[in-house]
């Protein structure tokens, strides 16, 4: 029996060994060949399919067929031919999916993916299954025998994003993208193309000058790019002097592109075919029309053959600019007329599409059309302000998150080291009551040590409670001051007025009363930063009455603060229309009288003094003053009527003249 069952255990040895090939890794000679046909494929050579074929017939078991057969699509996908490879990528997926999940099955089928994906993307098919595609590549590449490639991967899927106009998204991509990089250990040269994509999306957002920065560390990297990357660096370069009206650099940096391609032999590309939209375009906008004409000729059929939707519709907004400037206004009506929706397009070619109608428009004396275009490329434009805004604070918390960290960091290793001080200092206790039973001046010596020792603990530990409590404020203007020097002049602008904003806060709400001066300004500073979260459609004014001198008249600090927060919070916040807060302040007999109105939707009395909690401060502290003060101060909150509507809130607070406010 004994002799049975080690018979049986040497068979599975020897059944698992037969297994072992196609389940470990690569050998050093597969390596050598896939890194040989990836080199060829990037480079597109002539000998690329010589090479891969050669492969082919060398290939020892299915998955190391499959790893050089896959190549090939990646082939097609960069050649004038990309349908040919989906055969290819569908087979190979095929193949992928009845196999068990090692780890150099999930570097195949990852690549797969990616290279679906890219093909797709490349000519804007299936966005949704775009993302889908990478996320799945990146998963899988966690899990395989090549996760240096996952930062390609997430900056792919970044462009992704980018395309759908979800910036936030695709920054965060290359943001993890950029940790990967460092997390693997891979080459500092590898932000190269990282950089690049980031350079992509400030464009998208309109922030030239953080886009331009990126573009300028990338260019001197240039020569350590692939040639794939080198063009597409060259593309958007391109791009960003387009964007920018700087046609004449645009032009350059088209021209260098197209001379690239051809130096390298990659005429009959994609890239090539979209570097001649491009200079179609740039002519256009210089005026050379005959030109624009040339080259759009030559690249149409090969996008309408390739059912290439997108290229087609910037092909048909670039006809269009041309059809007004030669006054053909008949062909700009027959092009919109046989044209599809475009409403799945990506902005920037949106934008560049509005441009041309609102001239056409403007020629056929369409007004209304020349302004319903301009209202929509507006209304874009305050997307794209908001998702600005929101990769500004994206990148503020991470930067905040970060520090964070690192300061908790620290915080952690200061308790630990009192910790240790503190087992000193009772380890030292201890010998000292052994000492104390042979020696009286002994215990008077470590008693005494022993009290020394407590004292510096309670002065550390004082320090560091003095620290917890300023760390915050501090650390939050040292994150607010280095924004302000990184950011460019309307974004510092805007950090600064929220730092002076904070400071005065601070130090009005350590004080009990201010001048009315004081708490004037600190309202103006709060409205600047507040109205932007009421839109544009907002009037602000405040009036003072000559009678009333405002450096001689005292309040308890904040009261108007609080009715001007309560006004835009509980008045303004999501009211349509013009918006209006006006503070007034008079003098009436021996009191001074300051009203703050808002046009509001008015107040629901039973909601005051239960969830208003700034109301419920100002009717304390006024009852509080007033058991001091022979002369009463005075507030009211009254609604506004008209034809039995409220329309709008009235606060009104009466201070007496010589008030003793507090002791």
């Amino acid at each position: 029996m004994k002799r049975f069952v080690w018979c049986i255990c040497l068979l599975l040895v020897v059944l698992l060994g037969c297994q072992r090939p196609a389940e470990s890794g690569k050998t050093e000679e597969e390596r050598k060949v896939l890194a040989c046909i990836d080199d060829s494929v990037e480079a597109m050579s002539v000998h690329a399919p010589e090479i891969i074929k050669k492969a082919l017939t060398s290939a020892t078991d299915s998955l190391t067929y499959y790893e050089y057969y896959v190549r090939k699509a990646k082939y097609f996908c960069l050649s004038a031919t990309p349908d040919s490879m989906y055969p290819i990528l569908d087979q190979t997926i095929s193949y992928c999916k009845l196999q068990p999940a090692t780890e150099r099955r999930n570097s195949l089928l990852a690549y797969a993916y990616n290279c679906k994906a890219i093909a797709y993307h490349n000519y804007r098919k299936n966005p949704d299954e775009v993302i889908r595609l990478y996320k799945d590549a990146t998963t899988l590449l966690a899990n395989s025998d090549a996760k240096d490639q996952m930062p390609k991967v997430c900056a792919n899927l970044g462009d992704a994003y980018i395309f759908k106009s979800q910036l936030p998204e695709a920054a965060a991509c290359y943001r993890r993208a950029l940790f990967l990089v460092d997390s693997l250990g891979l080459p500092s040269s590898e932000n190269i193309t990282l950089y690049l994509g980031l350079a992509t999306i400030y464009l998208q957002l309109n922030d030239f000058d953080t886009s331009l920065k990126y573009y300028q560390q990338t260019e001197k990297y240039f020569s350590q790019m692939s040639v794939g990357m080198q063009a597409y660096y060259l593309n958007n370069y391109g791009n960003y002097y387009y964007y920018t009206k700087n046609y004449k650099a645009s032009l350059q940096k088209f021209l260098a592109m197209k001379a690239f391609l051809e130096k390298h032999h990659k005429t009959d590309t994609f890239d090539m075919y979209l570097c001649k939209l491009n200079l179609a375009d740039v002519y256009l906008n210089l005026d050379k029309v005959a030109l624009s004409e040339k080259y759009l000729d030559e690249i149409e059929p090969w996008f309408a053959e390739n059912g290439n939707e997108v290229s087609i519709y910037y092909v048909n907004s670039i006809r269009i600019g041309q059809a007004v400037k030669q006054g053909n206004m008949a062909k700009v009506k027959d092009i919109l007329s046989h044209e599809k929706g475009s409403d799945s397009m990506e902005f920037s070619l949106r934008q560049i599409r509005n441009r041309y109608l609102r001239k056409y428009y403007e020629a056929i004396g369409d007004y209304r059309g020349a302004y319903d275009n301009l209202r929509t490329d507006v209304q874009q434009n305050d997307s794209l302000e908001h998702n600005r805004i929101k990769m500004r604070a994206s990148e503020i918390m991470d930067r905040f998150a970060q520090d964070t960290i690192r300061l908790h960091h620290n915080l952690e290793m200061e308790h630990k080291n009192a910790v240790v001080q503190r087992a000193y200092a009772i380890t030292v206790a201890a010998i000292s009551l052994v000492v104390v039973i042979i020696l009286v001046f002994a215990l008077l010596v470590m008693r005494s040590r022993k009290r020394n020792a407590q004292d510096k603990m309670r002065n550390m530990q004082l320090r560091l409670a003095c620290v917890r409590n300023r760390i915050s404020p501090h650390f939050v203007f040292n994150v607010l001051n280095g924004k302000i020097l990184k950011s460019d002049e309307h974004d510092a602008n805007d950090l600064l007025d929220l730092t002076k904003l904070i400071r005065a806060n601070l130090d009005l709400s350590c004080r009990l009363d201010v001048t009315l001066r004081e708490e004037l300004d600190f309202v103006k500073r709060y409205v600047d930063v507040e109205k932007q979260l009421v839109g544009d459609d907002f009037e602000f004014a405040i009036n003072i009455a000559e009678s009333v001198n405002i450096d001689q008249v005292r309040i308890p600090s904040m009261f108007v603060q609080i009715l001007v927060e309560n006004a835009f919070v509980h008045g303004l916040k999501g009211w349509d229309g013009h918006k209006i807060i006006h503070i007034g302040i008079s003098k009436e007999g021996k009191n001074t009288c300051i009203k703050v109105r808002d046009n509001g939707p008015g107040f629901d009395i039973r909601s005051v003094g239960k969830k208003r909690t700034g109301l419920n401060v100002i009717t304390q502290t006024i009852v509080i003053v007033n058991e001091r003060n022979k002369n009463k101060m005075n507030f009211s909150l009254n609604n506004e009527q008209e034809n039995g509507k409220a329309v709008g809130c009235v606060a009104t607070i009466v201070i007496p003249d010589n008030i003793k406010l507090f002791i």
